[in-house]
């Protein structure tokens, strides 16, 4: 990762708050119930969320869930689900988010065969670093939580890719 000291590791209890923060700094947006989501990721059987630390400091988090069917959007898979990556805009460009997507699939092919992965049709950048790593397109649906209406479901099969 362009030669910064960055480590991927699992979110910590001592990793919340200063999640919570990065969320609130990039995303502009109140801390809601985040804690509480983040910490149900250390303790949840079927979810894991990891951080990326830079010298100690939380730089970024991705998170993978088990959701149940249709819970990722109309006639979805239940299965994992990769979902909320977030790199500080400081850090954005060094690789970050493709080195948390590949320790989260590892973590999820430990667990499962398939891994799917839903995103805003508009957002490229996030549909090229998942196709890169082996993601294919399933299929398009109409979603009210993106800008352009349309959501994109994604999966990727072990053995498909090395992450």
């Amino acid at each position: 990762m362009s030669g910064a000291d960055v480590r991927i590791e699992p979110l910590t209890s001592a990793d919340i708050a200063p999640a919570v923060e990065l969320a609130v700094r990039a995303l502009r947006v109140k801390p809601g119930d985040r804690a509480e989501q983040f910490a149900a990721d250390i303790t949840g059987r079927d979810r894991q969320m990891f951080v990326a630390k830079a010298n100690g400091q939380v730089v970024a988090y991705g998170r993978i869930l088990m959701l149940a069917a249709e819970e990722a959007g109309p006639e979805t898979p239940a299965g994992f689900y990769l979902g909320g990556v977030l790199v500080d805009p400081a850090w954005r460009g060094l690789g970050i988010g493709t080195a948390l997507t590949r320790r989260r699939l590892r973590w999820a092919f430990a667990r499962t065969g398939a891994v799917f992965y839903v995103t805003g049709a508009e957002d490229t950048a996030s549909l090229r670093l998942h196709a890169a790593l082996g993601f294919e397109e399933i299929k398009r649906f109409d979603s009210d939580r993106t800008a352009a209406g349309v959501d994109v479901l994604s999966r990727l099969v072990r053995g498909s890719c090395e992450p």
